[in-house]
């Protein structure tokens, strides 16, 4: 590390510090015009969202409904039960979006993705 990320370490406790943690987990509510133009529109309701701070992998509870969360990794989407029923599956979801344009409309494991991508960049 350089700069000024040296410096932002240090003054939140140093890299020891850092490492200690695996997990960040915020509450979050979403939406927007992308969400609507994908025909996915999003309800206002408050989600938590948990991020791994040292692999790319991202959780949203509740996904879709009040039993069910996304689990993105780059290689895997999951929408799962509270329970553990897996209820989708797309393995290497990236290669999914070969062709998309604007209009492409969305499923709910698109949709899976661009949460999991995006909060956990």
């Amino acid at each position: 590390m350089t700069g000024l990320l040296d410096e932002v370490v240090e003054a939140h406790g140093g890299l020891d510090r850092w490492n200690r943690f695996t997990t960040v987990t915020a509450t979050v509510v979403s939406g927007g015009d992308l969400f609507v133009v994908k025909g996915m529109p999003q309800d206002p309701a408050p989600r938590r969202q948990t991020v791994w701070l040292h692999e790319e992998r991202a959780s949203l509870f509740p996904f879709g409904a009040p039993d069910r969360r996304s689990e993105f990794t780059p290689e895997r989407l999951r929408i799962v039960t509270t329970d553990g029923r897996t209820e989708a599956r797309r393995d290497h979801p990236r290669a999914s979006f070969a062709g998309h344009v604007l209009e492409t409309p969305w499923d709910a494991l698109d949709r899976a993705y661009l949460n999991g991508y995006a909060m956990w960049t």
